[in-house]
């Protein structure tokens, strides 16, 4: 019985590290789906290059932008979880 219930724990324990710092960040996300958590994060990229960098929206390029940083974001956060699994 309490064999048992170590490899409970131990697999709870699993799902919840292997959740990367931005998965863990965004609130509700058992009930976003993968196309709201996407958009979600490019409203906050476009928020924060425009407090950082204003007037940037205004830029030919900007679109390109905000694709790079949102792409350069899941990847490291890819990254991120996949160390963690490995582990």
């Amino acid at each position: 019985m309490l064999e048992k219930s170590n490899k409970t724990e131990n697999k709870e324990i699993k799902k919840s590290s292997a959740k990367s710092s931005y998965m863990s960040e965004v609130n509700g996300i058992e009930r976003m789906s993968f196309h709201e958590m996407e958009a979600k994060l490019e409203r906050e990229v476009i928020s924060q290059l425009k407090s950082e960098f204003p007037g940037i929206e205004s830029s030919k390029s900007f679109s390109l932008l905000v694709d790079a940083v949102v792409n350069n974001i899941k990847n490291k956060d890819l990254a991120i979880s996949e160390s963690r699994e490995i582990e």
